[in-house]
């Protein structure tokens, strides 16, 4: 057996297989793209307009919350406004009727005082009188035992 050292000169020889491997590569390219790079790229596309559709609708969904938020903030205010002039009339109208009770009970107290005024009057006008009679009785009877004998009867 006899071995033949044959030297190449070119690293790359140009040759028919290299247009067939060009054009495989070439088919192969677009088998991928019409197989996969194409599908791939509808789904993103997709996707993407999925989120921007969800954005829109976050967008609408804060619009809408705030709107919201700003009438339950409106509607608590109004409500807090009115409980304050109901405070107020409430207030006013509870003053009212207790300037009227002490009223009533200063009417009540002055009539009180005057009849018990009256009643003490009546029992001091009593209470003289019987103290008159007493007093002249009683300095009878002293002077009937200063004395020592009996005063006639007036």
């Amino acid at each position: 057996m006899e071995i033949e050292i044959t030297r190449a000169v070119a690293l790359i020889s140009i040759n028919a297989t290299l247009f067939v491997q060009l054009i495989s590569f070439l088919i192969f390219m677009m088998l991928i793209s019409r197989l996969m790079y194409h599908p791939l790229q509808d789904m993103i596309a997709e996707r993407d307009r999925q989120i921007g559709q969800m954005k829109k609708d976050i967008s609408a969904a804060e619009a809408d919350l705030e709107d919201i938020f700003f009438e339950i903030e409106s509607e608590t205010r109004k409500v807090k406004d009115e409980a304050f002039v109901l405070q107020l009339h409430l207030e006013k109208e509870g003053g009212k009727q207790a300037d009227e009770l002490f009223s009533e009970v200063n009417a009540e107290i002055e009539k009180l005082k005057a009849e018990t005024k009256k009643e003490v009057q009546r029992q001091i006008a009593e209470v003289s009188q019987h103290l008159g009679e007493e007093s002249e009785r009683l300095s009878k009877v002293i002077m009937e035992k200063a004395l020592d004998r009996r005063l006639a009867n007036e």
